[in-house]
């Protein structure tokens, strides 16, 4: 059983951890069970094609969806590299079709870093800005394509030119996550999808925390998300609300003068967030 230490050593190395099992088969069914519905509602009335690409789904589904972006084993490691400023970008819920074995076989589905990333300057760590909780609902096998990262490449200047993003990569690994496991990657990680050639959906998740100072794309102004709002301030979770964009301390946080380490700095804060739920409770 890997330690909190364990993973956070293991982040800075490689630009990614797995957390195992993080998501039970009864959940993950009911999400996908959802996921006709979902397009459904989120397809624009007279569209050519159906919306698979699907946003914004915790204000569509409060409560089947919060589980997955709440969840407290994610979050408190999410604290760790970001700082108690974990706010939810997006969630993002896609089935991925089956492509034609001659399209798809021996290829990547496209290299890239993700939002907030960058292209690293020097070989040493530098905290992420963002990161992408990457979950899917069923284990990846090469039918239905696996994950494909360069360990490291978060602190390495590696580039792909745009010929050969679709062209598996001489670093990479392939990462063949179980149901429910949790790929936790680093904004500045490279990494590339696989196209799925199974016969069947890919049922996929990625769930993408940034630092609460910059914008999110998935809509937290509904009226279901303003419940959790509400749900977490009568509870002073200060976390919950952080999570949908209410950030109150984040002036005098990120503002604190800077004479103590940064992770030192974060573990005096989450537990005084800690704290405040208790004493709201």
């Amino acid at each position: 059983m890997k330690t909190l230490a364990d993973r956070i050593a293991e982040f800075k190395h490689q630009g990614y951890t797995v957390f195992e099992g993080a998501f039970s088969r009864d959940l993950m069914d009911r999400w996908i069970a959802k996921y006709p519905d979902l397009v459904a509602r989120q397809t624009p009335q007279g569209a050519a094609n159906p919306t698979l690409w699907l946003s914004s789904v915790v204000e569509y589904e409060p409560w089947l969806m919060l589980p997955a972006v709440n969840d407290p084993v994610i979050l408190d490691f999410a604290e760790r590299v970001l700082g108690p400023f974990v706010q939810l970008d997006n969630l993002t819920f896609m089935a991925f079709p089956s492509l034609p074995r001659a399209e798809a076989e021996g290829k990547a589905g496209g290299w890239h870093r993700d939002i907030w990333g960058w292209v690293p300057t020097g070989a040493d760590y530098v905290p992420p800005l963002a990161c992408n909780a990457i979950t899917y609902l069923q284990d990846l096998t090469d039918e239905n394509g696996p994950l494909r990262v360069v360990a490291g490449s978060h602190r390495d200047p590696i580039t792909v030119p745009q010929e050969l993003r679709t062209t598996p990569h001489a670093r990479e690994q392939l990462v063949y996550a179980k149901a429910g496991d949790v790929i936790f990657t680093h904004c500045a990680l490279l990494h590339a999808g696989t196209p799925n050639m199974s016969g069947r959906e890919r049922y996929f998740f990625s769930i993408y925390y940034n630092r609460s100072w910059l914008r999110h794309r998935d809509n937290h102004s509904g009226p279901n998300v303003a419940r959790i709002i509400q749900m977490a301030r009568e509870k002073n979770d200060r976390r919950l609300l952080r999570l949908f964009g209410v950030d109150e301390l984040v002036f005098r946080r990120a503002n604190s003068g800077f004479q103590v380490a940064d992770e030192e700095m974060w573990d005096r804060w989450i537990e005084e967030d800690r704290a405040a739920l208790q004493a709201g409770a």
